[in-house]
């Protein structure tokens, strides 16, 4: 009853059913004092079959007949043929009769009051004994209770309820006596309403509308609309008329189901209404197979039926409420004569006062400021935390760019350098705000706010300088500069009072260099107009090479020719500077000098249009003989038709010192060039003819063939169509018809993509699959106990669907947690790399899980978020009582409904106490199952490493290499060991001690200490290197040393100052530590990532030449060097040099490839490789580095070179492939590594990674 929705419209239906309810309760003590070894199970269940069949009893046999006048036939037993379903004339129609009988209101009655008076008869006083019916007032004040009003909680606790506090402090809803008695009596004493057309208000307003059959129920029917009901026609004939009218000639026969049998029933329902529900109560009984008299269904015996039957309404309200037996009738469904309290008088709707229709409770009204400020807080709470986070990084960025520049600033600091802020014009209406600064020395510089130097002017080679400004009433204030000879700079000023100051400064820095300004004034629209400002020459560049290439190669003739014969682009003419920037070099860079000589034919320090075309036809589609010609000019510097040794030994060192390299020994080029002209048999002349220079590169012609001049613009590539590689002649392979089968089909290809990436990563699939099968079946399983086998559960019925959604969530984000702590155990990784067991876990892929938990987490995070938004929303919306048994912390006073101020802002954990348990209702106590093991595996970890973190070492020596990186040698503590290729965490006591950073050893297991290499890029390591700079820090005590290769560097004799010690943690096993494993490796390291390899190489070198390793398998190592250039890692061939020194069994081959150079086919790189390769058959090493190890310009091809490792070591069945650095390379390298082993041949390549970037 309590469930039903329409129970709280009536407070009739709700007394009816707590009356059953406490019949229920009464049955069962009776059962349990009869059968006392009966479990509470078997006694509920017989009170309950108890229960139903009284209800049966009073419904079928007393109810019924008092409301038809005559009874349904007598019981024959169950009959499985009828349906006892309602029947759709019952429900719309006959079941609607009983609404008219319903008054507009209820009387209640209280306990008859017995009133004594005294009499005097004749000289005796009679003591006379009356009773007193008591009706009571409705809370209203009406004289009854309305009888359908929605019962609002604060209602039913006046009228049928009360509280009742427990000793445990919770609040509970009780029902006790008085007002549910008060209501049974006074509708025993009230009489319901005759039926009649009219429903009243109450029930006409609250009750569905009904719907119409039209069909008799096979009585005899009418003629005329008079023999309906000839009573009610005498009595209101206007009724008959106007539905008479209403519905035609045709009515009787049309006339609705409801509308006929109201019309003919008078004094109880008419025939057909009484046919209708005898019919259907008939139906419910017989058809029921647990009707209470069916003996057939054992249910009860013969005596507990005529027991049953024995039952009557009123039996049951005397046994089961407080009502006295002589406050009420023993026929209660009637009221006659001399029964108790007859009722004051027929109610009507005049009695009742106006019916207010209840609001459903607004849970906003009046929260409004706490509803914005609510969003606010859930919508700025992130935004202000990225906000937070942008700051933080602009202020690190901020940092770094101040550490960076603090050696350079010093000397700066100690000029008086003015600096003012200006606008100056990028093109026409649009501008930006920079810094002029003025000096040093001549020069004028424009500075963005990072402090990058955007524009620099110098005027030491001028000595007039015109400066054009616009006449003063024009508004804005313009002053332009001819910036260079290609370019001008245009400054905006507010005030004429801020550009004559700006101007003051140019001219004073004008006159410390004898210089002399100009001032020309004009119009502004003539300064913005014809102002060549560099945004703009940079768009007619982009044009001028455009055009050039697309005539060169015909792309897009069509729409360039017009282009082509335009005069702007004709008239445009390179400057040296610009020349040199389409070239990626310097304007004094000596090819610069001499190849701009020659494309310059009219020798007027500009390049024409035609110039430059002619140029790049020349490289694109000119004859050998013409290329030769052109870098035998470019060797001339006489113009004599001869060209001397030492000029081409020049041309030569130009071309060397374009690879950025440490600086070559001229005694070695002269032994290059003194052995290229002995090759050519022209070693005894000083001096060569352009005969003896095609005999001296004749052997280079293949070469040159395809060599071109790789410039600024070209876009599509006219030398090589694919990607700017490096050539690799040592590794050709001598047959390539094996790599060229049938061409497979695209969705073949991919197919065998897939099943090589599976074969790959089977261990990570299957752990993946793994753990996202336990987090899925974690969630499942939660979210389908809460929600279909704990539905019946109070909290389920609270909350709905969303506390399915967050305890399964829950459950899945609590494991995902507790594995997280595993991934990043890092002293358990370790171990468990020297172990066996590391062959069945991909433990080199615990950072890329460590990501996946992460992700999965965070989701799951999201939807537990989501899941108490649903519950937040469920519990805001629930009655109060509904809540109040959850948690005694609910304590809302009656009537109160709380709002969204209160659930907001009132029961936050930690600053108000009325929902502190609420959560621990939802959010059961189990997460410590997850993670306690974990939990525990990660405490363990810590304190491993923390062990060690806490012994300060003395630092023996630093050494400030090129490339911003310092070397740090340190104590090695006692017992202590480590594999290469491994890595520690690093911290400085005098920069933050507690900052610890994960660096990798370079230092060997072999040698009596530790060394690391680092880089200066962050705030942490600008800081430890500037501390170490004696530049910086005056108090380190240095010595200038020189390395191997000549380059004298500074080396710290002792730390600066004595207290500078450091602390580590580790070591910790990292992705190249496994190299000694495989029979055949490959290494590549790229950038600041060669830092493994150098404690790798010298542990390999050390174990094969000692043969002092017995776990050792290497046979054959290669190791490829990426880098962008020799001199940001000359500290690395110092270690490549000692390497190869102590290689004795030459199982080490190394390759260094040079990116940052321009493309293989360049004339330049071109070069390079023709002196690379003689210098390495001369003298056995590198031109550029002195190693054996060749040089190469370009990114390595690093599928065809495993394809020549494939071929070169079938022997064996797996090649492991360890590569770190930037996350592209290690990206390409695995690539590389699938597509290799798709053709299935052996050996398998092993790809093992450590990425960064």
């Amino acid at each position: 009853m309590y469930i039903y929705s329409r129970a709280n419209q009536n407070p009739a239906l709700l007394v009816f059913g707590i009356l059953f309810y406490r019949w229920h309760n009464i049955l069962a003590g009776r059962v349990s004092s009869q059968h006392p070894t009966w479990t509470d199970e078997d006694i509920f269940q017989s009170a309950r079959r108890l229960n139903i069949a009284s209800l049966q009893n009073i419904i079928a046999y007393e109810y019924l007949p008092a409301f038809l006048g005559e009874g349904i036939p007598k019981y024959s037993g169950y009959n499985s043929d009828i349906h006892p379903g309602i029947s759709h004339d019952f429900q719309s129609a006959a079941f609607r009769y009983g609404h008219t009988l319903i008054p507009p209101g209820i009387y209640q009655r209280g306990a008859l009051e017995r009133v004594k008076s005294s009499r005097k008869r004749r000289n005796s006083t009679v003591l006379q004994e009356k009773i007193k019916c008591n009706f009571l007032k409705a809370p209203d004040g009406s004289s009854a209770t309305r009888n359908a009003a929605i019962l609002t909680r604060r209602h039913f606790e006046k009228m049928l309820f009360k509280k009742k506090t427990t000793s445990d402090g919770i609040f509970c809803i009780k029902v006790f006596g008085p007002k549910v008695e008060n209501i049974l009596r006074g509708m025993s004493s009230q009489i319901a309403e005759r039926e009649d057309a009219t429903l009243c208000a109450d029930i006409r307003n609250k009750v569905e509308k009904c719907l119409f059959f039209l069909m008799y129920f096979g009585l005899q029917p009418v003629s005329n609309w008079s023999d309906i009901n000839p009573k009610l026609y005498k009595e209101d004939p206007e009724i008959f008329h106007k539905l008479e009218n209403l519905y035609g000639p045709q009515g009787l026969q049309d006339i609705d189901l409801y509308i006929g049998g109201m019309l003919e029933s008078d004094e109880g329902p008419g025939p057909l209404f009484r046919n209708i529900i005898k019919d259907q109560f008939q139906r419910i009984r017989d058809g029921d197979r647990f009707w209470f008299e069916n003996r057939d269904s054992n249910i009860f015996t013969d005596e507990e039926i005529e027991a049953i039957r024995s039952i009557t309404l009123w039996d049951i309200i005397v046994n089961a409420t407080d009502v006295q037996p002589e406050e009420i009738q023993r026929e209660v469904f009637y009221w006659r004569d001399n029964d108790p309290c007859g009722q004051p008088r027929q109610l009507s709707h005049v009695d009742m006062k106006p019916c207010l229709h209840h609001q459903k409770f607004d849970y906003f009204q009046g929260s409004e400021m706490a509803y914005i400020y609510g969003i606010m807080l859930v919508v700025g709470f992130p935004l202000l935390a990225g906000f937070l986070a942008y700051l933080a990084i602009k202020y690190t960025n901020s940092s770094r760019r101040k550490i960076k520049a603090a050696k350079f600033t010093r000397n700066e600091s100690k000029l008086s350098l003015d600096k003012i802020t200006v606008r100056e014009m990028i093109e026409e209406d649009s501008y930006r705000f920079v810094k002029a600064k003025f000096g040093p020395n001549s020069t004028l510089q424009t500075i963005d706010r990072k402090g990058n130097i955007l524009t620099k002017i110098d005027f030491s080679s001028k000595q007039t300088v015109t400066v054009k400004v616009n006449v003063e009433n024009e508004g804005e204030y313009l002053a332009l500069i001819k910036a260079k000879d290609y370019h001008d700079i245009v400054f905006s000023f507010d005030k004429e009072a801020e550009r004559k100051r700006f101007l003051l400064k140019v001219e004073g820095l004008l006159a410390s260099t004898q210089c002399i300004m100009e001032t020309v004034i004009t119009n502004g629209k003539t300064i913005v107009s014809t102002a060549e400002t560099k945004a703009k020459r940079e768009k007619k560049l982009e044009h001028f090479f455009r055009e050039a290439y697309s005539v060169t190669f015909g792309l897009n003739q069509h729409k360039q020719t017009k282009s082509f014969g335009s005069s702007d682009v004709m008239s445009i003419c390179l400057s040296r500077e610009e020349f040199a920037s389409a070239l990626g070099m310097k304007p004094n860079d000596m090819f610069v000098r001499k190849m701009f000589r020659i494309v310059d034919k009219e020798n007027n320090g500009r390049i024409s249009f035609k110039n430059f075309l002619d140029t790049v036809i020349l490289f694109t589609k000119g004859r050998v003989d013409d290329k030769l010609r052109i870098i035998y000019d470019m060797c001339e510097e006489d113009s004599n038709g001869l060209v001397d040794k030492n000029d081409f030994k020049d041309m030569l060192a130009s071309l060397i010192a374009l690879a950025k390299t440490d600086k070559i020994p001229s005694s070695d080029v002269s032994d290059l060039i003194s052995s290229m002209f002995q090759t050519a048999g022209i070693e005894n002349t000083s001096s060569i003819s352009y005969a003896d220079f095609q005999k001296l590169m004749g052997q280079f012609k293949g070469d040159l063939l395809t060599v071109g001049l790789d410039c600024k613009g070209a876009h599509h590539n006219f030398l090589d169509t694919t990607s700017n590689v490096a050539r690799m002649t040592n590794f050709k392979l001598e047959d390539e018809t094996e790599t060229q089968g049938v061409c497979k089909s695209s969705l073949s290809s991919r197919w065998e993509s897939l099943v090589v990436y599976l074969e790959e990563n089977r261990q990570a699939l299957f752990y993946i699959i793994l753990f996202y099968a336990a987090t899925f079946g974690l969630f499942i399983e939660r979210f389908m106990h809460y929600s279909f086998m704990a539905e019946h559960t109070d909290l389920r019925q609270v909350m709905g669907v969303g506390i399915a959604i967050t305890r399964g969530s829950a459950s899945a984000l609590t494991f995902s947690y507790s594995v997280l702590l595993l991934s990043v155990c890092r002293n358990l990784i370790t171990k468990l790399k020297e172990l066996s067991l590391h062959q069945y876990i991909p433990l080199d892929l615990h950072i890329q899980f460590h990501k996946i938990c992460s992700c999965t987490a965070l989701f799951f995070s999201l939807v537990h978020t989501a899941g108490h938004l649903v519950n937040f929303y469920h519990v805001s919306t629930q009655p109060v009582h509904h809540l109040q048994c959850m948690s005694r912390e609910i304590n809302i006073p009656a009537g109160v409904n709380p709002n969204i101020t209160y659930w907001l802002f009132n029961t936050l954990t930690g600053i108000t106490v009325n929902l502190f348990n609420i959560f621990r209702i939802t959010q059961a106590p189990k997460f410590w199952l997850f993670v306690m093991g974990p939990g525990i595996i990660y405490i363990l970890d810590k304190i491993v490493s923390l062990r060690r973190s806490y012994l300060e070492l003395d630092i023996l020596e630093t050494t400030l290499l090129p490339s911003d990186v310092i070397r740090i040698k340190f104590y090695r503590p006692p017992n202590y060991k480590f594999l290469s290729g491994q890595y520690i965490k690093v911290s400085c006591t005098a920069i933050q001690p507690e900052e610890f950073h994960s660096l990798t050893i370079t230092s060997a297991p072999h040698e009596d200490f530790l060394s690391v290499h680092i880089k200066a890029i962050g705030p942490w390591t600008w800081k430890l290197r500037n501390y170490f700079d004696p530049s910086l820090n005056p108090e380190t005590d240095t010595e200038e040393v020189e390395a191997e290769s000549g380059l004298r560097r500074r080396r710290s004799l002792s730390a600066a100052p004595l207290v500078a010690k450091i602390r580590l943690q580790g070591p910790f096993g990292g992705g190249n530590q496994d190299w000694y494993k495989f029979e055949v490796a490959v290494m590549i390291g790229a950038g600041i990532g060669v830092t493994p390899y150098a404690s790798i190489l010298n542990d390999l070198v050390f174990g094969t030449s000692t043969n002092r390793y017995s776990g050792v398998a290497c046979k054959k190592v290669y190791f490829l060097w990426i880098c962008p250039s020799h001199r940001y890692f000359e500290w690395f061939i110092d270690v490549l040099r000692s390497v190869e020194r102590k290689d004795v069994t030459k199982v080490l081959e190394m390759h260094i490839f040079i990116t940052q150079f321009f493309h293989k086919f360049d004339l330049r790189t071109t070069m390079l490789y023709i002196c690379e390769n003689h210098f390495q058959q001369l003298s056995r090493r590198s031109l550029f580095t002195g190693l054996r190890a060749q040089n190469h310009f370009g990114r390595p091809d690093m599928e065809a070179f495993f394809k020549f490792v494939q071929k070169k070591h079938s022997y064996v069945s797996s090649v492991g492939v360890f590569s770190c650095g930037p996350r592209a390379v290690t990206r390409a390298n695995n690539t590389a590594c699938e597509l290799v082993n798709r053709n299935k041949k052996l050996p398998y390549f092993k790809h093992h990674y450590e990425g960064f970037g």
